[in-house]
């Protein structure tokens, strides 16, 4: 029997629609139109998510199906990505994250504000600063390309050997697995890039390029 690459299901959040992996565009609008057609009472009114896992469809074709179908059929549509929700999982069994050169990295472009959080399953790169009072949560590797001033914690889901580092490390507090660090009395200006590890069950900081007694 063959596998049904589109099927409907309902969850605590509404109808779901979910799109197999290998699946186009045009098959995906084909299933979901007939499935409309033939309970369209059924479907107006309803929150109708589409998880889409296949990698033939991009984010634009997903655009146009999600304003074809409201146009026509006045049901709103929520598109979300299985593949990064299946992933995310994935981490979450710290099957990934072991060691340190392990894992899938999310790139942060920006300033990480007061107030704002950043957490993601994997490694996390932040290109810009941490100001004080933001947090970037990653439960593998920190790398913050500005300046941290805020709060770090790698390796949330009980990694130490996860590392931080920043081309300038300011940070209010630094947290890898359990092990917290809080930022030292004096907050001396640093022109170098430093990095951040559990050592004999303490978090030290050292620069950047003079890591070699670290490990």
């Amino acid at each position: 029997m063959i596998k049904d690459t589109v099927k409907i299901q309902g969850t605590k959040d509404g109808l779901a629609i979910i799109v197999e992996d290998g699946v186009d565009i045009d098959t995906v609008r084909e299933k979901i139109i007939n499935r409309i057609e033939k309970s369209l009472k059924f479907f107006q009114g309803a929150n109708l998510i589409v998880r889409v896992k296949s990698l033939n469809v991009n984010d634009e074709e997903l655009e146009n199906l999600k304003n074809f179908i409201f146009d026509k059929y006045g049901v709103e549509v929520q598109i979300k990505k299985f593949q990064e929700r299946h992933l995310k999982n994935v981490t979450e069994g710290e099957e990934i994250f072991n060691g340190l050169e392990e894992g899938i990295t999310k790139f942060y472009k920006g300033t990480v504000r007061s107030g704002q959080v950043v957490r993601y399953f994997g490694n996390l790169v932040v290109i810009g600063d941490v100001n004080p009072g933001g947090i970037v949560q990653a439960a593998g590797n920190i790398v913050v390309m500005g300046t941290l001033r805020g709060i770090a914690h790698a390796g949330f889901t009980g990694n130490k050997d996860a590392v931080i580092v920043a081309s300038s490390l300011r940070a209010m507090q630094l947290r890898i697995a359990s092990i917290i660090s809080r930022a030292p009395d004096k907050d001396e200006a640093i022109d170098y890039p430093e990095i951040a590890v559990v050592k004999k069950g303490k978090i030290i900081v050292k620069p950047l390029y003079h890591n070699i007694d670290l490990w």
